[in-house]
């Protein structure tokens, strides 16, 4: 009876599980081994061309600078987290490129000093003390001289911080 149940099987044409395991147990490997290879291969050729781009683009050497205007002091007012007061005395120094006329850069001061102002009225004293701020003021005054049209700005420089 037992020889029956095999030649039943075999007429359907369903393999025996054990040959089928046994393929993809051959199968699986390579196919993995290929996938990884070939991401791999994408992986590093894409670190490979953009680390010679990288490599290629020489260091930025700066222009030299243009004028440079020299706003006078500001004084202002920060709170901390307590509502407590504190004195803050910020002096800045912008640049501008080097076609930018010194005599028309006058003309500009005081669109400069009132976004100056109007920005550091909304500073904290936690945001004014941290260090790793200053490139975010620096940034935020440069995009707010360019909105009152003083589009020749290239830098600002915080040239004196004291904060009580």
């Amino acid at each position: 009876m037992s020889g029956m149940v095999d030649k039943s099987a075999r007429s359907t044409g369903a393999p025996p599980r054990k040959n089928s395991l046994n393929l993809a147990a051959l199968l699986l490997p390579p196919i993995l081994a290929g996938g990884a290879a070939f991401g791999g291969a994408r992986l590093a050729a894409a670190h490979a061309a953009s680390a010679a781009s990288s490599a290629s683009a020489a260091p930025a050497v700066e222009p030299p600078p243009g004028p440079t205007v020299a706003l006078d002091p500001f004084l202002v007012l920060t709170q901390d987290t307590n509502r407590r007061s504190h004195p803050m005395k910020l002096t800045v120094a912008v640049e501008f490129d080097a076609n930018a006329k010194e005599e028309s850069l006058k003309n500009f001061t005081p669109r400069m000093r009132d976004a100056t102002l109007s920005y550091l009225r909304t500073l904290t004293y936690e945001d004014a003390l941290d260090n790793g701020k200053a490139d975010k003021l620096r940034a935020d005054l440069l995009e707010r001289f360019r909105s009152t049209g003083v589009t020749s700005v290239q830098r600002v420089l915080i040239t004196d911080l004291v904060l009580q």
